[in-house]
């Protein structure tokens, strides 16, 4: 019987007892002295399975490692396992649909000119090069449009995890399975050990900063490496870790994802081939949640979350549109409002968002944008052009598309209000901030006044947009979203091979012969 138990039955039947009692003599007397007691009784399976998982002797970083080597395929749930293959054959759609974006010429032929073993592939284009430089490529086609999957814990996941598994699982020629529990734990790693309320203001970017710890697990665990190289490998990516807000609107946004690949590749590879790092780079004084966060004294109470539950299928959202997830709730709202009232740009006097306070520096939204990368982050920009279009789509955020004049002056109708950092902190006092709205997706209505008089408003909380776990897209139109994407690059045979293969991610029996049909 675990320790801590046995201290709690004691703690019932020693309230008139002298003397310490062993285990099973108070438990006997203890038995029927008290209802809280029976609960007790009750839970012993789940407090004697929890104790097991959690060894007292292992620090955060330890124990995080040993949950990597440890779990299985079969320890994770279906739910989860459904989501990893929606979030992978998703972002596989992304990357292709990104190689036809300017960045990817340049992106490529730096890394061609590098040269290297050729040992994974970049896709679409076919080009072989070293296990990390694919790693790079691939995802910064993967977060190009910014199209791929958005999470609460390091933001869109898929694009750091896959890309860097392909390059591996390819390299070494691991089975679709194998990926599905790598990217998995991965996933559950990275979320893990973000502090839940701490940095959602701060100018670090979490997808690079909480993805390379991600990446390096899920690398890792592809590996099969044991629990003092993963240790390693935690410890090499807590010193890789970076990304600033700034370069939202930038090519080097989609590049945090490509680095964050890379460098959990290079993590694992170094590792396996004995490399050293910090140990205890999780909890530490001077270590990873102490830099980024302010909390390394609290990592204990972090990584207990580990697997317990499994988190990946009740927070990642599939994106429907191709920009920044701060926008979402808003089109959303506008495009509803616009069925529901049949109206358009034409008929709109004002529309009124509201935004939190450190939206005013992570997305440009009062500044109009010069270039389509800056138009995804645009807050006025994506109210107008939905109002405009009455759609949301990479065409929106073509080059030439930014300069319509019909959304340029409606741009001058929509107006953003930011919330004081006061209004935030009493709404969260009050309980009723909803979770992400720290990132600009406020919960609040979105209110139109037409120029006919009438007032319309829309409430979409950030947990109900679509595409979120309670308010799913479904998965025929996640396949219709990877055709389309696919389209942009393949032939139509292509597409349909692709989507029969990489859509039953489980039943790929080896990588390397997946590649093809989705090389061009």
């Amino acid at each position: 019987m675990p320790a801590r138990v046995c201290e709690k039955i004691l703690r019932f039947a020693q309230n008139d007892t002298v003397g310490r009692l062993s285990p099973d003599e108070a438990l006997s007397k203890a038995k029927g002295q008290s209802k809280g007691l029976s609960r007790l009784l009750r839970r012993l399976p789940e407090l004697s399975t929890e104790e097991k998982k959690r060894d007292k002797d292992m620090g955060p970083t330890e124990y995080v490692a040993n949950w990597t080597v440890k779990t299985t395929y079969d320890d994770i749930p279906a739910g989860a396992k459904r989501a990893a293959q929606e979030m992978a054959f998703d972002c596989l759609g992304a990357m292709l649909a990104g190689s036809a974006q300017p960045l990817a010429k340049t992106m490529i032929s730096y890394v061609q000119e590098l040269g290297g073993k050729a040992e994974a592939t970049v896709l679409p284009g076919g080009e072989r090069l070293p296990a990390f430089s694919a790693a790079l490529v691939n995802g910064t086609l993967g977060h190009a449009l910014d199209y791929d999957d958005y999470a609460s814990a390091f933001g869109h996941s898929a694009s750091i995890l896959l890309p860097a598994l392909l390059a591996l699982g390819e390299k070494t020629g691991a089975s679709g399975r194998d990926l599905m529990e790598a990217f998995i734990i991965g996933h559950e790693v990275g979320e893990s050990v973000r502090p839940r309320d701490k940095g959602d203001d701060s100018p670090f970017h979490k997808m690079p900063v909480l993805g390379r710890i991600g990446a390096a697990a899920a690398c890792a665990r592809l590996l099969k490496l044991d629990r003092k190289q993963v240790q390693m490998a935690l410890g090499i990516a807590g010193s890789m870790a970076s990304g600033v807000h700034h370069q939202l609107g930038t090519m080097t946004k989609p590049l945090h994802a490509g680095l964050s690949a890379r460098d959990g590749v290079m993590a694992a590879e170094l590792a396996a081939r004995g490399w050293t790092a910090g140990e205890r780079i999780l909890e530490h004084p001077s270590g990873f949640l102490e830099a980024f966060f302010g909390m390394g004294d609290d990592a204990n109470s972090l990584v207990e979350r580990l697997g317990n539950p499994f988190r990946i299928q009740d927070m990642v959202k599939i994106k429907k549109y191709p920009c920044g997830s701060s926008n979402h709730y808003t089109i959303d709202a506008l495009l509803e409002l616009m069925k529901e009232h049949n109206f358009d740009y034409r008929g709109v006097e004002e529309v009124e968002i509201q935004q939190a306070y450190c939206s005013v520096y992570i997305d440009p939204i009062n500044e109009p944008p010069r270039t389509g990368l800056q138009g995804k982050f645009s807050m006025v920009y994506n109210a107008a052009a939905a109002l405009v279009l009455g759609k949301i789509d990479i065409d929106t955020f073509a080059e030439e598309r930014i300069n319509d004049p019909r959304i340029r002056e409606t741009m001058g109708r929509v107006r953003v209000r930011v919330l004081s950092k006061w209004e935030i902190s009493y709404a969260r006092v009050e309980r009723w901030w909803p979770g992400g709205g720290s990132q600009g997706m406020t919960g609040r209505p979105v209110v139109v006044r037409l120029k006919n008089g009438k007032v319309l408003s829309k409430v979409v909380p950030p947990d109900r947009i679509l595409g979120s776990p309670k308010n799913p897209w479904g998965f025929e139109n996640i396949r219709a979203k990877f055709e389309a994407n696919a389209r942009l690059v393949l032939p139509e045979h292509k597409v349909r091979e692709a989507v029969g293969v990489w859509s039953k991610l489980e039943e790929i029996r080896d990588i390397r012969e997946a590649i093809p049909c989705v090389v061009v």
